[in-house]
């Protein structure tokens, strides 16, 4: 450890004092539910016909509910935005500095070690499972970290790698944000946030007026960065913001899920060419995320702090990179028909997933994550 520290020209300040950790376990919380969402729009069906076959009430609302779940995306964006700004402006205020080096080594420490798990389970799936793809520029593209562009050439593979695109855009986050916070005061970060969701929005709808492919708005780095932008401004404005009522908060929440529901419902997959409905939709989706976030910042709500929430949200990125994992097990064991035997199966899928990502969290991230605290300035969650 000491050789390390040498090579890397720092020292290991969190072995050097102690501290008190910053950790708001409601971000915990949320992430469990960002997971559910994208659990259930990979799971659930989005055409109405599924439902109504099952008799449900207004089929068309089980359907956008469905498909709103790939927002939870969104969520973990500006949840990590979030919380790595608010690390790193800490960072600044204890030692007066933001040390690059030792950041990019705890970001490597955190994300890689199950990453690249997963890309290797995929590489063997696709070499022996016959409903399992992943031809070589996925894999490229995931080793290089920009397969959220792959994927927007080429769609999504059919594969367990498939929800690895997004860890792509959060890597090109730590890249960029980190160095720009290194360089600019305060203003100057906001004005930098301010900027960004602008970008994001302006980059979405220069693609839809040229009329390309929707999956540049979908998986394009600029165009999906309204979100992180939100959590940076959070981060920035957080110790500046009003205490919210519990009502103030319900509005927030539910205005934000409620934003979800009607882009996912009547925006975001509109028939014909891609339009700026759906720059609109992704726009809504983006502030309706800031809403969520804003209104359970410092919640003391169950909801988001219950033990057993905070806990799922805990594992939540073994839950998020390990989730078709879990489904293709139990769907190759089960092999469900349609309706109810199909929910079923996909019901018993969370629970492989589950039990999958605390093995991961035990076995896999654990040891890198107590490593990781050992070049940690300002210590978070607890291993």
């Amino acid at each position: 450890m000491a050789q390390l520290s040498q090579v890397l020209g720092e020292v290991p300040l969190a072995m050097a004092h102690a501290q008190r950790r910053f950790y708001q376990p409601e971000l915990d919380g949320l992430r469990f539910y960002a997971f559910l969402g994208v659990f259930l729009f990979h799971t659930m069906p989005g055409k109405a016909a599924f439902y109504r076959g099952l008799h449900l009430p207004m089929p068309w609302l089980w359907g956008a509910v469905a498909r709103s779940g790939e927002a939870g995306v969104d969520l973990f964006f500006a949840l990590s935005a979030f919380l790595i700004t608010s690390l790193l402006l800490r960072e600044r205020r204890q030692i007066g500095r933001i040390s690059l080096r030792l950041f990019y080594l705890r970001r490597i420490l955190r994300i890689w070690p199950l990453y690249f798990v997963v890309v290797g389970l995929g590489i063997v799936l696709a070499h022996t499972m016959r409903n399992q793809s992943l031809p070589w520029y996925y894999i490229a593209g995931y080793v290089l970290f920009v397969g959220n562009w792959v994927h927007a050439v080429f769609g999504h593979p059919q594969s367990i790698c498939s929800p690895l695109w997004t860890v792509s855009i959060e890597e090109q986050f730590y890249l960029i944000w980190p160095a720009l916070m290194k360089m600019l005061e305060r203003r100057g970060m906001i004005l930098a946030g301010i900027v960004t969701f602008l970008l994001a929005t302006t980059s979405q709808a220069a693609i839809a007026l040229a009329g390309v492919s929707g999956g540049y708005i979908y998986y394009g780095s600029a165009s999906r960065c309204g979100s992180l932008a939100l959590g940076v401004l959070l981060a920035l404005f957080a110790d500046r913001l009003p205490a919210l009522t519990n009502r103030v908060r319900l509005l927030l929440v539910s205005g934000g899920l409620i934003g979800w529901v009607v882009s996912s419902a009547g925006l975001l997959n509109r028939p014909g060419p891609v339009s700026m409905h759906m720059v609109l939709g992704r726009m809504i989706i983006s502030l309706g995320t800031g809403a969520i976030l804003y209104g359970c910042l410092y919640s003391s709500s169950k909801l988001v702090r219950a033990a057993w929430i905070v806990s799922l949200g805990k594992v939540s990125y073994g839950l998020y990179l390990l989730h078709l994992t879990g489904l293709f097990i139990l769907q190759s064991l089960i092999h469900p028909a349609w309706g109810w035997q199909l929910l079923a199966t996909k019901a018993l899928g969370l629970v492989m997933t589950v039990i999958l990502a605390f093995a991961s969290y035990r076995w896999i991230e654990s040891p890198f994550l107590r490593l990781k605290d050992r070049f940690a300035t300002v210590l978070s969650r607890p291993v």
